[in-house]
């Protein structure tokens, strides 16, 4: 059994990325410490960082498994990483704070993000001028691409974008390079020894993104370092410290989780999906290998089985209906012929919620064991799939019993899943948006509705409740239902079994 504690520090304070930890950390029994939510920050709004700082020197005990987010350490979150004027020596400065945690004798398993350029015009999660100059800047960071790549920029290109004011540009570009610099002195504490492992994740990017050449610089510098069983590289973000939390359990009790993958369409297993830059076949590897498991090609004990796309669409622009079945009737023979002790499912079909066709097959399926069987479909491929690993080992580390699962919290944190990412945001949240729009809210804000949205989710998930319940063989309510960062994008949830003490 797992003894030790772990400390977390999320990368900031939304559900996705704080409670999906805690909720699967304590589904398993772990003895998790974390700062309390209000030293996290909100969104733009950086935390007091001397706080936090104060509040992981006087928390980590020898012993200690530290899961930490690099960019909430020394910036104070993932928007904050992408917008605050802080200078490298400043952040230098922050990162020294592990150097000293180590000589505690703790083991340290951090993340940090290369920073994304969105191709959008859009300033909720960037700089003010990306409202106007997101699509340009994207332009113009693809460039910056193609240059360290050694490839010729044609001029016309680079006059295309001179539109952009030379301040602008200036920022965009100081940033960056501040932030390159930044990840270079997290891999060297790798080498050092100080990180005993590092999951290095490329929040949204492309094949042509800068994102991805950076990464190639990186993956050099690690290589150069001979470091690399001890860094991942790959596309996520949000994901990132459940992956973590994975690896923590299963080096711990000396285990190597190994993985059968399948596909319901292995025709188009090579297919890049959106927001990334490389094929799913290749990301899945890296997301198994970043949570401490092996790739197989038979007799795996997990089956990770991929609802795949052939397309980049989002779950908005789903049919109906399917026209072509052929995929899915592949799929439940898989699940049928498995042998897994576990079955995880990553539905990465659509990006922004799941494939509704086989959420609701899957719903009557009376066979499954959801005690043996997870499922989840959140925003990109690597959200989805970093949490499909790392549910499926810590349900494969509790059928050896080398963990002790709790089956009720186990099947709650399921039963989120598919209230979020199935009933919210493949179907809900259209109809919000529609309803919240002609009350007044902007798309994606619900600032001016919020009370008024919370009771109109809350209605409209009533008819979704009975078969997730039917499916998990359980009986709960909604206790709590909330929007992290005031918009319409996702959901947080909290959910008590019946006759159950609130507040579990």
């Amino acid at each position: 059994m797992f003894a030790n504690r772990i400390v977390f520090l999320p990368v900031d304070e939304r559900f996705c990325t704080r409670d999906y930890f805690l909720l699967l950390a304590r589904a398993a029994n772990i003895d998790v410490v974390t700062p309390p939510k209000v030293y996290l920050g909100a969104k733009k709004t950086p935390p007091d960082l001397r706080r936090l700082s104060k509040w992981l020197k006087e928390t980590a005990l020898p012993g200690d498994y530290l899961v930490i987010s690099v960019d909430m350490l020394v910036h104070g979150g993932l928007i904050p990483s992408r917008i605050s004027l802080d200078t490298l020596d400043t952040l230098i400065e922050r990162l020294g704070l592990l150097e000293e945690l180590k000589k505690l004798d703790v083991k340290i398993y951090a993340t940090t993000t290369i920073t994304r350029t969105p191709f959008y015009n859009s300033s909720e999660e960037e700089p003010d001028y990306w409202q106007y100059f997101g699509l340009d800047m994207y332009d113009l960071s693809r460039l910056l691409a193609r240059s360290f790549r050694g490839e010729m920029v044609h001029r016309s290109m680079i006059e295309k974008i001179g539109k952009i004011p030379s301040h602008f540009v200036t920022d965009y570009l100081v940033r960056r390079i501040r932030n390159r610099k930044l990840v270079s002195s997290v891999i060297e504490l790798v080498d050092k020894g100080v990180i005993d492992f590092l999951n290095l994740v490329l929040d949204d990017n492309s094949k042509e993104s800068i994102s991805l050449a950076e990464s190639e610089i990186h993956r050099a510098m690690v290589d150069s370092l001979k470091i690399g069983s001890r860094v991942s590289i790959h596309a996520g973000a949000d994901e990132a410290t459940l992956s973590l939390l994975a690896r923590v359990l299963s080096e711990s009790v000396g285990e190597i989780p190994t993985f059968e993958v399948h596909y319901a369409s292995p025709e188009h297993k090579d297919f890049i999906p959106p927001y990334e830059g490389s094929p799913l076949y290749q990301g899945i590897q890296n997301h198994i290998e970043a949570a401490g498991g092996k790739v197989v090609d038979s007799a795996g004990e997990i089956l990770l089985l991929a609802n795949n796309p052939e397309a980049g669409l989002d779950s908005a622009q789903q049919l109906s209906a399917p026209t072509d079945l052929s995929s899915y009737e592949r799929f439940f023979r898989e699940i049928e012929a498995a042998d897994s002790i576990i079955k995880g499912i990553a539905d990465v079909k659509y990006t922004n919620g799941a494939d509704n066709y086989l959420v609701e097959e899957l719903l009557k399926r009376s066979e499954l064991n959801w005690l043996e069987t997870n499922y989840s479909a959140w925003n990109t491929a690597g959200n989805t799939l970093g949490t499909v690993c790392a549910h499926s080992i810590v349900q494969l580390l509790g059928s050896k019993g080398l963990l002790k699962v709790d089956q009720s919290r186990i099947k709650k944190l399921q039963a989120i899943f598919f209230l979020e990412h199935w009933a919210f945001q493949s179907n809900i949240r259209k109809r919000l948006l529609v309803e919240a729009e002609k009350r007044g809210s902007k798309p994606w804000t619900v600032i001016p509705v919020e009370s008024w949205a919370e009771g109109f989710v809350r209605s409209e998930l009533t008819p979704y409740i009975p078969p997730v319940q039917d499916a998990l063989e359980m009986e709960f309510e909604i206790e709590r239902l909330f929007f992290p960062w005031h918009r319409s994008f996702e959901l947080g949830l909290s959910i008590v079994q019946k006759d159950e003490p609130r507040g579990d």
